[in-house]
């Protein structure tokens, strides 16, 4: 690995503390980050820190992880910026999912051993593409029962 690798890792790990763990909570052994505290601006402050989330994902871009992981990590950014953006409900999960922490520990361990299975991501959108599928389908029941018990 050269210094230009290992400082652009060091710098992603600084970043995702940054985001997600700089700032403790006292008395609970608990930290948020920079991410739960400008996720409090509507709109804006979920804008900012999922940019600043695609910086990490840029890292592992520029490490050559790949793809499948990836994709993982743009699906963690994703997910932070979704439901962080709905009020009360998104700033109580970016207290727990730490997407920023999650892809580092992707990007360091993929990086750290390039051959690495990527069974586990598989799996994961594996899982989530039937979560959808599940919601989906129960959608257009759901419709469908509406429009059958209004139109018989």
């Amino acid at each position: 690995m050269s210094r230009a690798t290992d400082r652009s890792t060091a710098d992603a790990e600084l970043l995702a503390w940054l985001l997600d763990n700089s700032i403790p909570i006292p008395g609970t052994g608990r930290r948020i980050g920079l991410d739960a505290v400008i996720g409090l601006v509507p709109f804006l402050g979920d804008l900012l820190s999922g940019g600043l989330g695609l910086v990490i994902v840029a890292r592992g871009v520029q490490r050559g992880l790949p793809n499948v992981v990836l994709a993982r990590m743009l699906t963690n950014v994703a997910l932070d910026f979704v439901i962080g953006s709905v009020p009360l409900i998104g700033d109580a999960f970016d207290l727990w999912y730490k997407s920023n922490a999650r892809n580092v520990d992707l990007l360091r361990r993929y990086a750290e051993n390039p051959a690495a299975s990527t069974t586990n991501q598989w799996a994961f959108f594996i899982g989530l593409l039937a979560v959808v599928g599940g919601v989906a389908i129960g959608i257009v029941w759901a419709i469908w029962s509406v429009l059958s018990a209004l139109f018989s």
